[in-house]
């Protein structure tokens, strides 16, 4: 498939756009990596790959970093992202996101209603999960530890006392039609069964997968099933 790729920018952020000729809609993403990465290669290519095999055009903001500016900062902006698409984009609307993308993404759902969301590894609480289930289980010698969460959480919300209003999982009153990919062998393996639980989303556990299989070599098989059940959910 043929992809035009534009940038513009929104509030002095830069927005990257993989467009086919004739999109079915537009997909808006927001790329992981703690809140505290930029909008790298990684992502691009998983962009660009999902705009092909979706046939959608894929908007993914470069939104403002934990390393400079705590919450709310990010999710006020990406908020304001999400309602600008809302009001100007073509055809069917999709919000999705992975890990702390999605989790912008889920804070994001009250400013518009998407007519589906798509996530993968979502990171749907701030609150403590230590000691217990996947968060015990998952430790030393997988990409996401416990000890990376923390400082991944205290660099976007300093103030414990204000995570409660950042977790979509406690704060979130209804989600629209949702696919939900996770992976087995993750520490935000429970709090993402319970999301779907809570909220009725459809949930496709990777047996075998562990967290940013979307950009790890030995990901790939994983990654090439998360392209095909997106563009299976997004065209059905």
């Amino acid at each position: 498939m043929n992809l035009s790729v534009n940038e513009t920018r929104f509030d002095g952020q830069r927005v990257v756009v993989f467009s086919p000729s004739a999109p079915h809609g537009t997909l808006v993403w927001f790329h992981g990596g703690g809140w505290m990465i930029e909008l790298g290669e990684d992502a691009l290519r998983w962009g660009q790959d999902l705009a092909e095999a979706t046939g959608f055009s894929v908007m993914m903001p470069d939104y403002p970093l934990a390393r400079q500016h705590a919450y709310p900062v990010s999710n006020a902006w990406c908020s304001a992202f999400w309602r600008h698409c809302a009001r100007t984009a073509q055809g069917p609307l999709v919000l999705g996101g992975d890990s702390a993308g999605a989790h912008l993404a889920l804070c994001s759902l009250p400013a518009a209603m998407p007519d589906k969301a798509l996530f993968v590894y979502a990171v749907t609480t701030l609150l403590p999960t230590r000691g217990v289930g996947s968060w015990a289980t998952y430790k030393k010698g997988w990409p996401l530890s416990p000890r990376l969460m923390d400082y991944f959480y205290d660099a976007y919300c300093p103030d414990r006392a204000l995570r409660y209003g950042a977790s979509p999982l406690e704060q979130l009153e209804r989600i629209p039609p949702t696919l939900l990919l996770t992976a087995s062998d993750d520490i935000l393996a429970d709090q993402q069964t319970e999301f779907a639980r809570r909220f009725g989303a459809r949930q496709e556990i990777y047996e075998g997968a562990c967290h940013i299989f979307l950009s790890r070599p030995e990901g790939a098989p994983f990654r090439e099933r998360a392209l095909r059940d997106a563009a299976a959910w997004l065209t059905a």
